[in-house]
């Protein structure tokens, strides 16, 4: 069965009006493309949905079930395509945005916030999960894209650059390595670490580094693993162990003297790539491809 939305809509111009002519009148059209319209449902539907005398057309039974649903079908479909509309236009929207933490929690925000007052309407929610986590978002179209600190091996998904990060050791000021100008790895291996959890960009890079040395953080005393940079953070400061961490993630309890870096000697500095994922054969929202863009523009500023 086939229905076409200029059939439904002669339809009920005929039951409205109860005559053929008038509803060709209204519609603009000859009255036997109305009656071939008619016809046209009827036999789609085997049924008569009109008895027709010489005076006036009326609804069958049939036919007066069938208009409280072919009008309700030709409403959804009016606030279809006006949504459809603005939504094209980027007149409003909501976009649903995945990131890993250090950019989630330290890049984002700020960000986020200059959209808005570029486009006060557009509602962004944020999700913050580890790389892995938002990399099947965006695989899943859980989110449209995400902005993440490393690269995975999905090749069915496309990778931007966007920023670089550097991974520094942080430990609390008063430890005794932050008195020391440079420490070795040796050293490092015998201190209580707190580490990230297994899936995160931070990890991720830390042990991509660590390979080239031979080493792996299973070598290390970890003595905590912790699902947030804050929380890394607040552990470190509490000197429960040391810490790989994102330099932009510390900067203010650095300069604050809360936390100290500590130089490693024979590690080259961890440089790590901020990403931004998403998947090439889904067409973005509006509001996607308009914040893509803003995101674009303000790395080129920078």
């Amino acid at each position: 069965m086939q229905i076409e939305f200029r059939h439904l809509e002669t339809f009920c111009r005929v039951a409205d009006l109860k005559s053929f002519s008038k509803a060709a009148d209204d519609l603009f059209l000859t009255q036997p493309t109305v009656s071939g319209h008619i016809l046209s449902l009827e036999e789609s539907l085997s049924l008569r949905l009109f008895d027709r005398t010489s005076r006036e057309v009326r609804l069958t039974k049939a036919g007066e079930v069938f208009q409280g649903y072919a009008s309700k079908i030709l409403s959804f479909r009016k606030d279809l395509l006006n949504a459809l509309s603005e939504f094209s236009q980027g007149i409003r929207g909501e976009l649903s945005l995945g990131a890993s933490t250090i950019p989630g929690e330290y890049l984002l925000p700020k960000l986020m916030g200059d959209f808005k007052k570029e486009h006060p309407r557009f509602i962004i929610s944020l999700k913050i999960a580890d790389t892995k986590e938002i990399t099947q978002y965006v695989l899943q179209d859980h989110v449209e894209f995400g902005i993440i600190g490393a690269k995975l091996n999905h090749p069915s998904l496309l990778y931007e650059k966007y920023k670089e990060d550097e991974i520094i050791v942080v430990a609390p000021s008063d430890h005794p390595l932050t008195r020391k100008k440079r420490v070795n790895l040796q050293e490092l291996l015998k201190e209580p670490w707190i580490i990230r959890e297994e899936g995160s960009g931070t990890q991720i890079a830390v042990e991509k580094a660590l390979r080239k040395k031979g080493k792996s953080l299973k070598q290390f005393n970890v003595v905590m693993e912790m699902g947030s940079t804050s929380s890394v953070k607040e552990g470190v400061k509490a000197k429960l162990g040391l810490a790989f961490i994102s330099k932009r993630a510390t900067e203010e309890e650095v300069s604050q003297g809360f936390l100290s870096q500590i130089d490693v000697e024979g590690i080259e500095p961890i440089s790590r790539q901020i990403y931004i994922v998403s998947h090439p054969g889904r067409t973005l929202s509006p509001i996607g491809m308009e914040f893509l863009r803003f995101l674009k523009r303000k790395k080129e500023k920078n």
